[in-house]
């Protein structure tokens, strides 16, 4: 009998909290006349009850849970009622708190809890969706009639509206399984002619539509898949896992179960086809009896009852239609799915963006107007239950099947009842339960016959069957009611006598006792008891089973009343009397003076569970657990394990029993209980065990014991009880050994037991003696690895030493006796129950070895380096064993072994279980793979890893054990490789490479610092990283500076003083000429600003982008009155495009790969309805600026299209570049599409003509180019060539600006044919670079194409080219285009198109401005040539040139020549020079590379000086202007993101600049430099890649605007496409511990190439590194922080990700130095080492000196509180000195870790005079031989070990020579007890812990070994070692046992 707890009343915590819940808010749409209409239909009888209910009582049900987390003990409620679910927790009679509560319009049917997939989604291919990563989102479903609310956990909330009514929900994995709820009419009479509609969906997203589920039975190639349309199947349960569904054929009456998987794509055509219209069968005499019996056609056996037999006809079977109709109604707007107003993940899935079938779930709507016969997405359609789809009305143009997504496969369906009961056969509750040996059981209970059923199941073995559950025979238990308690892998159920009974499987454990005192409860007998009539009026029901019944019966009902006590012998019938006891028949429990008794069970949890009483009332018990203490825990698995499994159920049931038996807490100890149990189903007899007396000999409360102690005064037995205790004789030696007394002799005899006694061969367990015996010493041997439970190794060792003493095992005996020398004394020959006869009765497994398994002696001949057999394994019980030793043979054991699974298979020995196999017990085999660059101890940490043992793991570990693996982790802590995993890292305390890899795993970024900003003003550079700028820049302003050149959102300064002349109006107009001026240099201010603040913050999801104002106003002091451009006239739209720039700087500060942008936020930050609904500039803008970061691609087409049909310029311009950005390269469709509606050269000749402005032309032509890069598209190419040469149109079309149009074909032409040069397959005719360069130096024009002709048959009125090619208009295109077209390709012939003309005459033919681009384009093609000095720019000059420029006369020049254009000189020297400029700057670009540098400042300053000249004039202020800006740029590019000062200082003179000479585009150059000198906030650089330099080429183009609207010569927008270039380099790195950036010195490689070897640069971090195709490795170097190494070449995708994700690389400070902060020189840290030097002094430690070598708690409170204390005591000094010199050695050397070992083996040392223990002492054993025998071949083997050995060898041999001085002592003075140990006598009573030590310590072996040499006679010790060879005896210790051995001769 099982004693229960006391049970509590039970109330639903939500029940009281719905009583003060106000309700459901009730909308108020009631009028005034409405209520006078009531008021007066008031006193009319009938109308006076119209708004009462005849049952107004709300429906109330809730679930309950137990907490997922394994340590937390506490439930979880889910209340419903009426309209309210509530969700509480907390544990019965303690805090219950309501966690949260939801209300919704309508009644709630059901809620529950429930998980949906983020990543199932019908967008993927089913057959992909392996692939997918499972993100599930915990969740609460609300289901009403016709609708779903889900709200999860993240706080969302999805309103889903259903097209039937819910009969009932059910949750599975991944969603919800729903039940379409069907009328009484479709069932008695179906539908004749029509398609019968589904009866089950799936839905498993929220945003999904609800989709059919279809089933397949009937196995291989002949099961047939089709719609689950059978409205006699019912489901009755699901489970998660395993996915099983359990439904019920009301007709047949039979149970079936079917595993639910996803549908294949296949599987759904087929049941479309077998269900469409075409595959449905005509009914013919339809009748009742065959309605249902299709579902189960083909599934029942021939042996089974057969409904085909009922009908020759299969049923209808249909399936779901989705209408394509597009002109039926809609019953709801696509926004009713979700009324959540937060922007999630879960909303950017394709469900959204497809239309889906929406029910409105108003009260109006009747649940009849929601049934349809055939579900549909688009539009909606109703129908009523009598009528069908032909009397609808609705005409159906199309039908496509919806597609199913998850599949029920057929696994099992239970006999066919004779007599068909129908529904009333139906389970009422099912469940799924383990029993205590894994074996699983799918039980339904059904109450209407009192029966529940258990079904086997478990997985089978065959792998290439889908089918992977078989299920098997079924156990009919009698009850009325069930419930599984799944911690215990027991059932509770209710038996026809209102017992509770507890089952473990189908086996009984026994009857539940509650406790009769229990107040709340007032259980207790009735008075008299009913008298039995005879046994066969009470018949035990008997388990019911297809198999034959055993001996099984007897031993459950045996145990239901064991006593935990010992009974004697003569009580022993009682256990077999248990069977027919008198109180087994009738009920336990009723109400006291009442008829109440228990009626149901619910609401299991765990353990616990809640009871129904007749009364209504609910009581909450639990049942115990099955064990508590570890030690029985372990000893029960391993029994469970090797035993069969009837006799492991037996063991089992029998010790739950006895441990649970009623009567209350006894004194004995879980062990004492389990260890007498077990002996007693072994067939010893308890009562003569000497080890049973012994025990009661030390249990107080023991009634043996408690009986002889009289109550009222103590006696002689007191003391006689206290001396025989075993605290007597183990402290009492101990205390004499101190004190040195001599120690008495205690030899007491506690009870006088019988000398013979005989074991029951009968017992259970009496055959499997010696496999409990090896089982549980591999337990015993497990327990020695874990430092928790190594002293309840001597109790498990007490059982064992019986069992092998029995057995006559000696070798067992004698390794008990070394471990437990106190155990030694309880060895009695006298007590030995197993006779020699009785030994052919037990079972000798092949497994059993004569010699004990010993893990510590395995290790030790590991250590040694020699052969040794496997070490036996038991799966999951001996794992530490198992472990250990690997990672031991791996160390040390110099395998040449590739992978683990060799080493397992050589050194580990498996040994099968015997008993049940789990359910999951899947063996793991490793699949770890070694590298031949691998060593031993980078093997150890990936094995290490691979198991899952952590340094928490370790720390349990004994300190001997584990020192082997504390020095591979040494080893691999200086440098590990760069690609292990994060828990790698952790294990060798490498928290810099954990945080690494965890950060790269998970792509978190690390927000900056915040910190106090005292300007509140939002000038758009506020998210900056101040704690980054700090480090780079730390002894300047500069970056404040910057921000002040940029800003734009505060008015300018206007200071003029006004003049006496001057009158007011015309001072006033000075000012807002002055402002204007002012104006023209803020509002190119955008550009730059974009440039500084790239990626620099991540918005707030929940609100709009804020965007800084562009504020063109004033201030003039003193007064600070505005001024502003009101009396003066002004361009009109003045500041349009600088609108545009400053929305793209607002929109480039997103962070590209922020994964919180999507669709929906980006359209909520389109212009509110209050602005006009209208499209600004600042908004297109933004559009483009998410073009280029990437997020752009989020946004879906329609809202691209809403966008776009406003016909607004600015956002089709930004729209378009923008998604060309993202999509560029990928030559996609969509986007092609979207493009070529706004090119007129891709629109087909046909086409109606467009009126497409025509910057909205140019950005579609870019746009083409980058959709397009790099691919040499011919068509594409061919349109954009022909278009670079584009003729006017008639009247103004193609007339205005065409230079920017046909800049943007070439441009484009060359992103297509980039880099491809003559090679591009395919263009080859098409001749382009001819074409190219006709039209760059001009000709006759060559014929239009066939697509020109057409479109432009009419000329031109307003432009007259004639039959020449315009080159002023073709020839910067097509400069450009032949550039990038042969970039970096060496191309001599085509660049030589390109050199600067030599001569007068052929410079005449080319305007001067072209001339850098041919420069530009040249320098591109020779890209390997381009060097940076001034003699290559210098060489790229004609010397005509060279010798003409800026001479104002002949008599100047010194060429000679006559007419020379002095001016033509002067224009060509300066492009000439500004386009070598250029090509410096690009190929340098963001190298900071010093010659470069130096060079294009030397030119910069040369232009700036000659602006000053009066020479200036020859060539033209405009000219050397435009050349300036292009040099400043180059510049700029050379030096991007590097904020160099003396390049800020040129920028902010040019800043300065204001006057009407300066134009719009000078001041962008200027502004774009400042931003590309701080680039992403000093985050971001430039590339040289080739798509980079295209990038680059169209964003720098040297021909800036002049004015604010000017878009002649190029398209302002193409400005930002530098992002396209720029990629972040930066490396910060980030000290792991502090979590803070910080300095520290990198070493970068670069690779070796054709102008420089392999070579060395020292950086310091934070900084800048070149880029990763020119390195080979990246190094952090010491000797402040821990080294890192980053090879680029093998693990370049890893540099790659710490670059993205903010150049974050964590560095780990290492002891005894300080940062570069804190100590910038370095002198603290030398000092600090020089104080590690001086040992000698190290008495006390102060803990501020230990602060300075690391900041660990423990170890700076280890030196406060025991190196700091002054002491008196001599030996404390002593201790202190030695913590000091150890503390010190530790942490100065970085081994922290290893300061426990040393103390750990100064105590055991210690230890050894007064109390030895031979475990503490084989830990210091193992250190010594791995010191002495591994480390040195470690050493010769590994010439890259650390220098330093985690123990010293002093400190080793200090430790030896005490441990030898301590064991030689007691040697002398027990000379004669080794003399009699050799000899072979008993010396047991003598037994000590010095005699284990010293065996242990010296390696004796066992005396029967060295009884058996021949040294009789010896007296030489050549002769002795010769005698004792084969016991491999070391030589120093028959030294020492030499006098032992010449006294034995």
């Amino acid at each position: 009998m099982i004693a229960a707890s006391e049970p509590q009343e039970f109330v639903p915590n939500g029940r009281e909290h719905c009583k003060l819940h106000p309700g459901p808010v009730q909308h108020q749409v009631s009028l005034q006349h409405h209520h006078l209409t009531n008021r007066v239909d008031s006193d009319i009888p009938i109308l006076a009850f119209k708004n009462v209910a005849i049952n107004n009582n709300s429906k109330e049900f809730w679930h309950v849970r137990g907490q997922e987390d394994d340590n937390s003990d506490f439930d979880e409620e889910l209340h419903i009622s009426g309209h309210t679910v509530v969700w509480s927790k907390g544990c019965h009679g303690n805090s219950n708190f309501v966690f949260k509560s939801f209300t919704v319009d309508s009644p709630v049917t059901e809620a529950f809890w429930c998980n949906f997939d983020l990543a199932s989604g019908k967008a993927e291919c089913t057959e992909n969706r392996k692939n997918l990563k499972v993100e599930l989102v915990p969740s609460i479903c609300v289901v009403k009639d016709c609708a779903l609310n889900v709200f999860t956990i993240k706080g969302e909330e999805h309103s889903v509206s259903l097209p039937f009514k819910v009969g009932k929900a059910w949750v599975i994995e991944h969603g919800l399984l729903l039940e379409r709820s069907s009328c009484h009419t479709e069932i008695i009479t179906p539908k004749k002619n029509s398609d019968i509609p589904p009866t089950l969906f799936s839905l498993l997203h929220p945003l999904d539509e609800p989709a059919p589920v279809i089933y397949k039975y009937g196995g291989g190639s002949v099961g047939r898949t089709t719609y689950m349309t059978d409205e006699t199947q019912h489901i009755i349960f699901t489970s998660v896992k395993p996915p099983l569904v359990v439904t019920y054929d009301s007709l047949v009456g039979t149970h079936s179960v079917w595993t639910l998987r996803k549908a294949t794509t296949e599987e759904g055509n087929d049941a479309s086809k077998l269900s469409g219209p075409t595959g449905c069968s005509q009914t013919q005499n339809f009748t009742y009896p065959s309605s249902s019996s299709g579902l189960l056609h083909g599934l029942m056996t021939k042996s089974s009852y057969s409904h085909l037999n009922l009908s020759s006809q299969s049923p209808t079977r249909s399936s779901p239609y989705r209408s394509q109709h597009s002109s039926q109604m809609s019953l709801s707007s696509p926004a009713s799915r979700m009324h959540s107003p937060a922007v999630t993940r879960m909303a950017t899935l394709s469900r959204s963006q497809s239309p889906s079938l929406h029910f409105s779930h108003l009260g109006s709507m009747s649940p009849a107007g929601m049934r349809s016969p055939s579900i549909a997405r688009s539009p909606a359609m109703s129908y009523s239950a009598s009528s069908h789809l032909n009397e609808t009305g609705f005409g159906i143009d199309m039908v496509e099947p919806l597609a199913p997504e998850l599949c029920l496969d057929h696994l099992w369906t239970d006999s066919v009842s004779t007599q068909c009961e129908g529904p009333q056969n139906q389970a009422n509750k099912a469940f799924l339960t383990t029993d205590m040996c894994g074996q699983r059981f799918l039980c339904y209970l059904i109450q209407n016959r009192r029966e529940l059923r258990c079904v086997k199941y478990s997985k089978s073995n065959n792998k290439n069957i889908r089918k992977q559950l078989i299920f098997g025979v079924t156990t009919t238990l009698i009850a009325k009611d069930a419930v599984a308690l799944e911690k215990l892998n027991m059932i509770l159920i209710i038996d026809l006598s209102g017992n509770l009974v507890l089952y473990s499987g189908v086996v009984k454990v026994g009857k539940v006792h509650l406790p009769l005192s229990t107040a709340s409860l007032s259980l207790a007998m009735s008075g008299s008891l009913p008298r039995p009539s005879t046994p066969l009026d009470s018949p035990r029901f008997p388990i019911t089973s297809s198999r034959p019944s055993s001996a099984m019966d007897n031993v459950i009902d045996e145990v239901v009343l064991l006593s935990p006590v010992p009974v004697e012998s003569g009580d022993s019938s009682r256990l077999e009397g248990g069977v027919g006891s008198y109180m087994d028949d009738y009920p336990m429990y009723s109400m006291s003076g009442s008829g109440r008794h228990i009626v149901g069970l619910r609401d299991s949890v765990a353990n616990r569970f809640t009871l129904e009483m007749s009364n209504g009332n609910m009581y909450r018990s639990s049942l115990p657990e099955l064990c508590c203490s570890p030690l029985v825990k372990k000893c029960l698995e391993a029994l469970k394990y090797i035993l069969p499994k009837d006799v492991a159920i037996q063991l089992m049931v029998r010790w739950y029993a006895t441990h649970n038996a009623p009567g209350g807490p006894t004194s004995q100890s879980e062990w004492h209980k389990f260890m007498i149990c077990l002996l007693s189903m072994m067939g010893y007899d308890i009562a003569k065990l000497y080890l049973a007396s012994k025990l009661d000999a030390n249990d107080s409360l023991s009634p043996k014991i408690a009986a002889k102690i009289p109550k009222s005064s103590g006696c002689n037995d007191d003391w006689e009880y206290l001396f025989k205790s075993d605290y007597h004789v183990k402290d009492g030696q101990m205390q004499c050994r101190l004190m040195h007394f001599k120690e008495p002799n205690i030899n007491f005899a506690i009870t006088t037991l019988p000398t013979t006694s005989c074991m029951d061969t009968t017992a259970p367990l009496f055959s499997y003696i010696p496999t409990i015996l090896f089982a549980l010493h591999l337990v015993y041997e497990e327990l020695k690895l874990n430092n928790m439970l190594a002293k309840t190794s001597q109790d498990l060792a007490t059982l064992l030493i019986q069992m092998s003493s029995d057995l006559q095992w000696t070798g067992y005996i004698d390794e008990y006796c070394r471990n437990h020398p106190t155990l030694a004394t309880t060895i009695k020959p006298e007590h030995v129950q197993l006779l020699p006869e009785h030994y052919q009765l037990l079972q000798q497994p092949n497994y059993l070895t004569i010699d004990p398994p010993s893990v510590h002696q395995y290790l030790f001949t590991l250590i040694k380096g020699m052969d040794i057999n496997g070490f036996p394994y038991f799966k999951d019980i001996n794992k530490n064993s198992h472990d250990i030793i690997l990672l031991y043979t791996i160390y040390l054991g110099q395998s040449t072994a590739t992978c683990m699974q060799e080493l397992e298979d050589k050194f580990i020995k498996r040994i099968p279980a015997s008993g049940p196999r789990s359910y999951d017990d899947v063996e793991r085999k490793s699949e770890l793979i070694f590298s031949d660059e691998c060593t031993a101890a980078e093997r150890v940490i990936l094995c290490m890893t691979d198991m899952g043992l952590t340094l928490e793991d370790l720390e349990c570990i004994p300190f001997g054990v584990s020192l082997a693996l504390h020095d591979a982790i040494y080893q691999c802590r200086a440098n590990p490789p760069a690609d292990w995993p994060e828990s790698a890292y952790m294990l060798i305390g490498r928290q810099d490479l954990s945080a690494q890899a965890r950060l790269l795993e998970k792509k978190d970024h690390i927000p900056p610092t915040e910190e106090d900003n005292t300007d509140d003003d939002d000038d758009g550079m506020e998210c900056l990283d101040q704690e980054l700028l700090k480090l780079r820049f730390p002894d300047d302003l500069r970056v404040q500076e910057v921000r002040r050149l940029l800003q734009s959102s505060k008015p300018v300064r206007i200071a003029l003083v006004q003049r006496p002349e001057v009158s007011d109006h015309d001072y006033i107009e000075e000012q807002e000429m002055r402002l204007l001026s002012i104006c023209h240099r803020t509002m190119s201010l955008p550009v730059g600003r974009g440039m500084f603040t790239l990626c620099t913050s991540r918005p707030v999801v929940t609100e709009t982008l804020p965007i800084p104002k562009l504020n063109l106003t004033g201030r003039a002091p003193p007064r600070n009155n505005t001024v502003d451009l009101k009396h003066i006239d002004v361009p009109a739209n003045m500041n349009s495009w600088p609108s545009f720039h400053n929305g793209v700087a607002a929109g480039l500060r997103i962070a590209a790969g922020d994964s919180q942008i999507d669709a929906t936020w980006i359209v909520y930050n389109k212009p509110k309805a209050g602005s006009g609904n209208e499209m600004t500039n600042e908004h297109a803008g933004f559009l483009m600026a998410l073009g280029l970061n990437g997020h752009l691609a989020k946004l879906d087409t329609l809202n691209t299209h809403e966008y776009l049909i406003k016909a607004h310029e600015f956002t089709s311009v930004g729209l378009l570049l923008g998604l060309a950005a993202v999509k560029r390269g990928t030559m996609d469709v969509g986007v092609t599409k979207t493009l070529s509606i706004h090119a007129e050269a891709l629109l087909p000749v046909s086409s109606s003509d467009l009126d497409v402005p025509h910057i909205v032309q140019v950005a579609a032509i870019i746009g083409i180019g980058l959709v397009y890069q790099g691919t040499a598209h011919r068509h594409i190419a061919e349109v954009l060539l022909a278009e670079i040469g584009r003729p006017p149109g008639p009247e103004m079309e193609n007339c205005t600006d065409r230079e920017s149009y046909s800049l943007a074909a070439g441009i484009a032409l060359g992103f297509v044919t980039l880099a491809h040069g003559s090679d591009a397959i395919g263009l080859s005719d098409l001749n382009i670079p001819d074409q190219l360069y006709h039209y760059m130096v001009g000709g006759h024009r060559r014929p239009l194409t066939a697509a020109q002709r057409e479109k432009f048959k009419s000329p031109s009125y307003q432009i007259k080219e004639g039959d020449q090619v315009n080159t002023d208009l073709t020839s910067p295109g097509a400069t450009l285009a032949l550039g990038l077209m042969f970039l970096k390709t060496g191309n001599k012939a085509v660049a030589q198109w390109l050199t600067a003309p030599d001569t007068q005459f052929l410079l005449d033919f080319v305007r001067p401005d072209f001339l850098i681009l041919r420069i530009l384009s040249h320098g591109l093609i020779l890209w390997d040539e381009i060097r940076p000095t001034k003699e290559w720019i210098e060489s790229n000059i004609p010397l005509i040139v060279k010798d003409n420029a800026f001479k104002q006369s002949s008599n100047d020049s010194s060429s000679g020549e006559v007419d020379i254009d002095f001016q033509t000189m002067s224009q060509a020297y300066c492009n000439i020079v500004a386009g070598a400029c250029m090509c410096v700057g690009l190929r340098f670009a963001g190298s900071a590379n010093q010659s470069a540098f130096d060079c294009l400042l030397y030119f910069a300053k040369e232009f700036t000086t000659l602006t000053t000249k009066t020479t200036a004039e020859i060539a033209g202020k405009n000219t050397l202007e435009s050349c300036l800006n292009a040099v400043v740029l180059s510049l700029a590019m050379v030096m991007a993101g590097t904020g160099n000062l003396e390049v800020l200082r040129l920028t902010r003179f040019l800043h300065t600049r204001i006057g009407n000479d300066l134009n719009y585009g000078s001041h962008m150059a200027t502004h774009m430099a400042i931003g590309l000198l701080f680039l992403g906030g000093g985050r971001y650089t430039l590339s040289t890649s080739n798509t980079a330099i295209a990038a680059l080429v169209c964003a720098l183009f040297p021909r800036f605007p002049i004015h604010s609207n000017d878009n002649r010569y190029h398209l302002q927008a193409l400005r930002h496409l530098y992002v396209l270039a720029a990629e972040p380099r930066l490396i910060l790195p980030r000290d792991v511990d502090t979590n803070k950036p910080c300095y520290a010195r990198l070493e970068v490689i670069f690779k070796e190439t054709t102008w420089y070897k392999e070579l060395k640069v020292n950086m310091m971090a934070p900084c800048i590194i070149p880029e990763l195709n020119l390195l080979k490795q990246i190094n952090v170097l010491g000797p402040r922080y821990w080294n890192i190494k980053l090879d680029v070449e093998k693990y370049r995708d890893t540099v790659k990700a710490i670059l993205e994700n903010s150049g974050t690389l964590y560095v780990k400070q290492r002891a005894g130095h300080l940062s570069y902060v804190e100590d910038p020189k370095g002198f603290r840290s030398l000092l600090a080492q020089t104080f590690t030097h001086d040992q000698a002094g190290h008495q006390v430690v102060q803990p501020d000196v230990i602060r300075s070598f690391t900041s660990d708690p423990s170890v700076l409170a280890f030196a406060e509180y025991c190196c700091s204390q002054k002491l008196a005591s001599q030996e404390e000094r002593e201790i202190v000195s030695l913590f000091s010199s150890v503390l010190y050695e530790c942490i100065t050397k970085e081994k922290p870790e290893i300061l426990e070992t040393h103390i750990a083996v100064d105590q055991a040392v210690r230890t050894m005079v007064t109390e030895p223990t031979p475990h503490l002492l084989w830990q210091i054993k193992l250190i010594l031989v791995y010191y002495e025998v591994a480390y040195p071949r470690l050493h010769q083997t590994l010439p890259t070990i650390t220098k330093w050995p985690l123990i010293n060898s002093e400190f080793l041999t200090a430790i030896k020579s005490r441990i030898d001085k301590c064991l030689d002592r007691w040697l002398q003075d027990n000379l004669k007890l080794i003399i009699a140990y050799l000899q072979g006598r008993n010396i047991r009573s003598d037994y000590s812990q010095q005699l284990a030590c010293f065996l242990l310590f010296h390696d004796i072996p066992p005396a029967e070994l060295l009884s058996q040499s021949k040294i009789t006679g010896c007296q030489s010790v050549p002769e002795v070692v010769k005698s004792l060879l084969h016991l491999q005896l070391p030589v120093s210790t028959v030294m020492r046992l030499m006098p032992a051995f010449q006294n034995k001769a």
